[in-house]
């Protein structure tokens, strides 16, 4: 007796095959590769913030961020300790 097992392929294998098409399909419609639609923004000075909030940044737990953590235009920091801040 045979047994006739077909194999799936996995998720990520069809992520980047969807991916893929897609990429070909905006190719051929457009002409041209697809480009993001707005420039990569410059980060500045901000690359030394590990966490950079725009409101409030709130820890749960015993977390530790090596870096600077920020908020702006807010100011709520709340949880630290029992979080610490290495930065």
């Amino acid at each position: 007796m045979t047994v006739n097992r077909t194999r799936r392929p996995s998720t990520s294998t069809v992520t980047r095959s969807v991916f893929s098409l897609a990429v070909l399909l905006a190719f051929l419609i457009t002409g041209s590769p697809v480009q993001s639609a707005h420039p990569p923004v410059g980060l500045g000075t901000a690359d030394r913030f590990a966490v950079l909030a725009g409101s409030t940044v709130t820890n749960t737990g015993p977390t530790v961020v090596n870096g600077d953590l920020g908020v702006s235009p807010g100011s709520a920091v709340t949880g630290f300790p029992p979080g610490i801040v290495n930065g």
